[in-house]
């Protein structure tokens, strides 16, 4: 979960950003409070929103899985972020493979913010 994460918020917030200003406008001058306000425009948003999840969520089911069957787990050769994190963990080397997790969170957190700024020009 925490590695899908960043991918998540990236595409909520891209999804939720292309609401169009005039439905807020419009619903504040209608008198909707925040919250109503809010769930408009996630009403608004909803399928780009439920694609983000769906994506986050193939992602989390394959990104393990994929790399082991296809690049194998050979040491110095093959091995990849996700598959090394998997080892460490399953050897009861929780201290190195928290580690490795937390680079690849980074990783992806570092990549969404420069394609959310690369997006907003």
């Amino acid at each position: 979960m925490i590695l899908i994460t960043p991918i998540l918020l990236g595409l909520t917030i891209s999804a939720l950003s292309g609401v169009s200003k005039e439905i807020v406008d419009t619903a504040t001058s209608l008198g909707a409070s925040g919250f109503q306000t809010v769930l408009l425009v996630l009403r608004e948003a909803r399928y780009a929103v439920l694609a983000a999840v769906i994506m986050g969520f193939g992602r989390a089911i394959s990104e393990v899985g994929c790399a082991l069957m296809v690049g194998g787990n050979f040491k110095g050769f093959t091995r990849v972020l996700t598959t090394a994190t998997y080892l460490e963990a399953s050897k009861g080397e929780l201290e190195l493979a928290i580690a490795l997790g937390i680079i690849l969170l980074f990783l992806a957190l570092i990549i969404n913010i420069v394609l959310n700024r690369l997006q907003q020009r």
